[in-house]
C-alpha cells in the first residue's frame, strides 16, 4: 500500500473501552469527507471495536498496524 497522507492524529492510548471509539467518532464527526485519520491505541478490544466501529458507520479503515503494545488505526471518512 503507498503511503497514507494523514489529515488528523488522535492519541487514545491509556484509554479502554469504549473511550477510544467515542473519541475517534467525534474526532472523525469534526472532520472533512476523504481525510484520514490516524487513531493510536493500546486497548486489545480496540482493533475489532474499531473494525466493527468503520463497518458500521460507513467509514473505511485503510490500515491497522500492530507496533509492540500499540495498535495503529488509519480511518478514511467517507460517511457523511
Amino acid at each position: 500500500m503507498q503511503d497514507i497522507k494523514i489529515d488528523q492524529e488522535l492519541d487514545c492510548v491509556g484509554l479502554y473501552c469504549p473511550a477510544p471509539i467515542f473519541e475517534t467518532r467525534k474526532k472523525i464527526n469534526d472532520m472533512q469527507k476523504d481525510q484520514v485519520l490516524k487513531m493510536t491505541a493500546d486497548d486489545p478490544g480496540s482493533q475489532e471495536d474499531i473494525k466493527s466501529w468503520a463497518r458500521t458507520t460507513g467509514n473505511k479503515l485503510l490500515k491497522m498496524e500492530k507496533k509492540e503494545d500499540t495498535f495503529i488505526f488509519y480511518i478514511k471518512k467517507t460517511a457523511v
